[in-house]
């Protein structure tokens, strides 16, 4: 950004093109032999009920049922940039954080 005089006091989005869900995560490390992640969901009235009792989890209640997205186009256009697959991501992620895992122990 600070290379291109088009960026110059703008603010720019860098994510995927599309909103994913947890649950679409931890999808694609089931299926890429992450065995141990869950894909079920928690009922909404169960989460509110245990916010009450878990400040983190309190925190968190407006979010519940909600998807948020943005507008990457421009980001695309101005530096001529694509975003990497979020099946990339995760599972590079996943093994990141494995990696540190095994450092620690």
């Amino acid at each position: 950004a600070l290379e291109n005089k088009a960026a110059n006091g703008q603010r720019y989005i860098v994510a995927t093109e599309k909103a994913y869900s947890f649950q679409e995560m931890a999808q694609i490390m089931k299926n890429n032999g992450y065995d141990k992640v869950s894909t079920k969901l928690a009922p909404n009235f169960l989460l509110r009920f245990m916010a009450n009792f878990n400040r983190d989890l309190k925190s968190m209640l407006g979010f519940i049922g909600k998807t948020y997205t943005g507008d990457v186009g421009p980001t695309m256009k101005t530096f001529d940039w694509k975003p990497i697959p979020l099946e990339k991501t995760v599972l590079d992620t996943a093994k990141s954080v494995e990696e540190a895992m095994k450092n620690t122990l």
